[in-house]
């Protein structure tokens, strides 16, 4: 399965608002990197987008039915001039037969450390960060 991209034409001084839904596998989390910090010219913006996509995107795979057989992760740009937000939002929450993987749980540690703010709404997790400009 091929993420599914989609892209918003901001007007003069719009963010740019771009979607795309990836497979819901491992290989997508690098897929997921590259395709975020590709929207941000700074070197260290980008690679602390990066970082933190690549966590929360782990975290979808890892302990959401995203992981299951055609489950998608979808992950939203909003890059402005000085900042951008990231939202990932996974499939939710797997069956109770199924076994949820343990962890280290310091993904989101991680995230809170790099992220101007961050926070959860429903299936989804998000960030924003400042920035040198978009693209």
């Amino acid at each position: 399965m091929q993420p599914n991209i989609t892209h918003d034409q901001p007007g003069a001084g719009d963010p740019l608002i771009a979607v795309c839904a990836f497979p819901g596998t491992p290989e997508s989390v690098r897929a997921a990197r590259a395709w975020v910090s590709g929207f941000l010219a700074d070197p260290d913006a980008a690679a602390d987008a990066a970082l933190m996509v690549s966590e929360l995107f782990t975290n979808a795979i890892r302990y959401t039915a995203s992981r299951l057989p055609g489950g998608e992760v979808t992950v939203i740009v909003q890059a402005g001039q000085d900042r951008v937000r990231v939202d990932v939002f996974d499939d939710g929450p797997v069956y109770p037969c199924s076994t949820i993987p343990g962890g280290l749980g310091l993904g989101l540690v991680l995230v809170r450390q790099l992220a101007e703010a961050c926070g959860g709404d429903g299936t989804g997790k998000w960030f924003t960060l400042r920035t040198g400009g978009a693209r």
